[in-house]
């Protein structure tokens, strides 16, 4: 009887680590998928930011008129400054690190990221709207 209950937990606790460790690598690729995401967003973006340039150079604008377009392009530069930081920073956890701690870290990489993602979606729709898209 005491070894099939130890069994029992033994069995319990592996499931339990199992089951963990599923929750991490969920956790992992939603974070990967919204990456991917905003890289391909982020291609998008830059596309604006060069259409964003070629305009400004060929108009005759004020100074004035010309700030939200250097504002515009501020904004592109800085979610793609933050994407890069962003995977440059990011480090997998490793298979066997505590699970607690790989689901905090991977809580924030993905808020971190998807904040990115909502930059790049805003700056790309506001060099949009500019360029009357």
């Amino acid at each position: 009887m005491k070894k099939l209950l130890l069994f029992t937990l033994v069995l319990a606790f592996f499931s339990a680590c199992n089951n963990d460790q599923k929750a991490v690598e969920a956790l992992l690729k939603e974070t990967e998928t919204i990456h991917d995401e905003a890289m391909k967003d982020m291609a998008e973006m830059n596309r604006v930011a060069r259409e964003i340039k070629e305009f400004m150079m060929s108009a005759s604008m004020t100074p004035d008129q010309s700030a939200v377009y250097t504002e515009t392009l501020t904004r592109i530069g800085q979610a793609e400054n933050d994407m890069m930081a962003w995977m440059k920073d990011f480090k997998a956890p490793e298979a066997n690190a505590p699970s607690k701690e790989s689901m905090d870290y991977l809580g924030q990489q993905k808020e971190a990221i998807q904040k990115n993602h909502n930059d790049i979606k805003a700056a790309t729709e506001a060099g949009k709207k500019l360029l009357g898209k």
